[in-house]
């Protein structure tokens, strides 16, 4: 597998826990930055290891570098209230619309379909 296949699911991840949980505060996108760079630089080293081995091989190293960069993702990105994402989702926590319609906004992405709906104004 080569070497961008790995940096495309590490940022893949890393965007959609940011989405997912987007009350990361003014270290989000930090975090975002530092953690896509080191396991980029951790998917050279894993894919140079796996290519001594089989097929079979960079399998098993895909699903772990996958499981791995989802929960270190997770894990360790900064939220305001204290909690960790990776707590809020093992609690049960799941992000709704609105939170995913605030979290694309955080990284530029306005998709009015997930927008909350307005409170009416009552008219006088």
């Amino acid at each position: 597998m080569p070497i961008s296949a790995y940096i495309l699911i590490a940022v893949a991840l890393h965007l959609a826990a940011f989405v997912s949980y987007p009350q990361s505060g003014r270290f989000g996108f930090t975090f975002l930055y530092i953690s896509i760079i080191m396991w980029s630089a951790f998917a050279i080293f894993i894919n140079s290891a796996a290519n001594h081995y089989g097929k079979a091989w960079k399998a098993g190293v895909l699903i772990v570098f996958t499981l791995a960069c989802a929960f270190s993702s997770l894990a360790f990105l900064p939220q305001t209230d204290g909690s960790g994402a990776l707590h809020k989702f093992l609690l049960g926590r799941y992000p709704d619309r609105k939170v995913l319609y605030y979290g694309f906004l955080r990284i530029g992405i306005d998709i009015p379909a997930l927008r909350p709906p307005q409170k009416e104004e009552p008219l006088p």
